[in-house]
């Protein structure tokens, strides 16, 4: 299956790719939203904390790199890595409400309005597909990787480059403290690149929004499902 996500990013509609059409089903729409909310809560816990888990910064980081996946479950490398995204998931489905309180659901929510913005700029889209084609050859070359200095730097840089250009822009808040190392805002920034992929990803396998409210006891199960 031909799935370099920057190129198919060019899509300007929600319907789902031709090449994803087998992969349409509410276990891929799941692992989609669980790795979403994996890397924002990633970024919010940087944030507020100072650090997050570098198995949780290369995981979502190397979705970024797999171009070319046969299902879903590969861009993930396993459902392990997103647990926490998982678990996330069904609690706000169970209970609405807590929606409004939680700062990594308000930050994914954001960024899936951002994708939708993001397929309808034919030059951030070519930006940001020859930035992550760049990267992914130096990683090969040199090599470099996800959870390295240069990586995260330079993903950073590229997503302020794309993704920053586009309103409203995202804001992660947290502890000053954290916040004006360069190393945090610069891992923050590449997990919210991460979660742009999987938003790409979520859109692609027939994600949409109306699929939380008539499906959402299914999400729930396949949650717990996927967790077994």
């Amino acid at each position: 299956m031909f799935l370099l996500w920057g190129a198919m990013l060019g899509r300007r509609n929600s319907r789902i790719h031709p090449a994803m059409k087998d992969l349409s089903s509410l276990k891929e729409r799941t692992l989609a939203l669980g790795g979403l909310l994996q890397a924002c809560k990633a970024a919010h816990e940087i944030a507020q904390l100072g650090m997050t888990s570098n198995d949780k910064l290369i995981s979502a980081v190397d979705t970024i790199f797999i171009t070319n996946p046969k299902d879903t479950l590969e861009v993930y490398g396993d459902v392990k890595n997103i647990y926490q995204g998982l678990n996330l998931l069904r609690e706000l489905l169970v209970d609405w409400t807590a929606i409004s309180k939680s700062a990594p659901a308000k930050t994914a929510v954001a960024i899936v309005l951002l994708e939708r913005k993001l397929q309808k700029s034919t030059t951030l889209l070519k930006g940001l597909r020859e930035g992550i084609v760049s990267l992914a050859a130096d990683r090969e070359r040199l090599p470099l990787t996800s959870g390295s200095a240069e990586t995260t730097q330079r993903l950073s840089a590229l997503y302020k480059k794309t993704i920053s250009q586009i309103s409203p822009k995202i804001i992660i808040k947290g502890q000053p403290k954290n916040l004006t190392i360069g190393l945090n805002t610069e891992r923050i920034r590449s997990l919210l690149l991460a979660g742009v992929r999987s938003a790409v990803l979520w859109r692609q396998v027939g994600g949409v929004k109306l699929d939380l409210v008539f499906n959402r006891k299914k999400i729930i199960r396949c949650c717990e499902e996927l967790k077994k």
